[in-house]
């Protein structure tokens, strides 16, 4: 039996606007993974989930890129489920905004990598940073004009790991004290070695599981193989190639979530954790979630936030570290 989940990330669309360059998107996704998970099939997968998960709708392509994204926001709050939003901001603003926020959603995060307009048009390739404050704070405004229970927090990325105390006061001066978000930076990974960073983490002596697949939570894709839609895949860090087709582990447009999660790739996945025989699989192996840094989160104003805890849950990763 599945147990009861916390979390489930369920990307809406998995292509986006944006060419980051701490991003394998910038590099280019399989095209079978570009796509829309199409709204009958998002309502069919929140039908199957046991418990009372927290919907993440991006996974890694950019959710605000769908017209109709009110419209699963909608289906998640008339099943009971908060639903969050990880995004670049650029297009919540104005009406799409608006009815996003009425649909009932519980809290949108902007991604905002580059402390100052210049940092962030060099990692974010593009000249928005003015725009993307604009709209958190016409989105703040909306939400208290309202009473909507939405909450707003930001992300953002540590870009010289020689220079992480003033990147924090910069990234605090320049964004997060000014337009009055929850804040989270954090160092940057390496997309399950599917990207190479402009630092590694530290490594530990002895690679250790990350907790994930045997963690109350699923990640869906909105594409797949064979211009499947509904890929399950073994984490959200597996973004692009060569690694994500290779992490798939079933598609939920002609499977059920029961007959996946207890399916042989699930359970070769688990294996391999429990033995600590990672390089048995090629999407985990060179994963810099294994190498044991604990200093992954370099600052938040968010008294709760940890290395291993995902918003919206209660659990810790570090709980699955067997």
């Amino acid at each position: 039996m599945i147990p009861n989940l916390e979390r489930a990330v369920i990307e809406v669309v998995g292509s986006c606007n944006y060419s980051c360059q701490m991003c394998p998107q910038t590099t280019g996704r399989d095209k079978e993974f570009l796509t829309k998970m199409p709204l009958d099939l998002f309502e069919k997968i929140l039908e199957q989930l046991p418990g009372n998960p927290v919907i993440n709708l991006e996974g890694s392509g950019e959710p605000t890129l769908a017209k109709d994204l009110s419209r699963y926001v909608e289906a998640c709050t008339k099943r009971d489920l908060k639903s969050y939003m990880y995004c670049n901001g650029s297009r919540l603003n104005g009406k799409f905004m608006r009815d996003v926020i009425d649909a009932g959603l519980s809290l949108v995060r902007f991604s905002c990598i580059g402390y100052n307009a210049e940092k962030y048009k060099e990692w974010m390739s593009e000249d928005n940073f003015e725009l993307i404050k604009s709209n958190v704070k016409e989105t703040i405004s909306y939400i208290k004009e309202t009473g909507s229970d939405c909450k707003v927090a930001s992300y953002h990325l540590i870009l010289d790991d020689n220079n992480i105390e003033e990147e924090i006061e910069l990234y605090r001066e320049n964004f997060i004290e000014l337009v009055g978000t929850t804040g989270y930076i954090w160092k940057m990974h390496n997309w399950s070695g599917n990207y190479e960073p402009v630092y590694v983490r530290k490594n530990s002596d002895v690679r250790e599981t990350c907790g994930r697949p045997f963690a109350p939570e699923i990640t869906v894709r909105a594409g797949g193989i064979d211009g499947k839609h509904g890929a399950v895949t073994s984490c959200c860090q597996t973004l692009g190639p060569p690694n994500e087709k290779k992490s798939v582990l079933g598609h939920l447009e002609d499977s059920t979530l029961e007959e996946i999660w207890n399916g042989a790739k699930y359970d070769e996945l688990r294996d391999a954790h429990t033995t600590r025989q990672f390089d048995k699989v090629d999407y985990c192996k060179s994963c810099d979630f294994l190498n044991g840094d604990k200093t992954v989160l370099a600052w938040s104003n968010d008294n709760g936030a940890t290395d291993n805890h995902m918003l919206g849950t209660n659990f810790s990763l570090s709980e699955y570290k067997i």
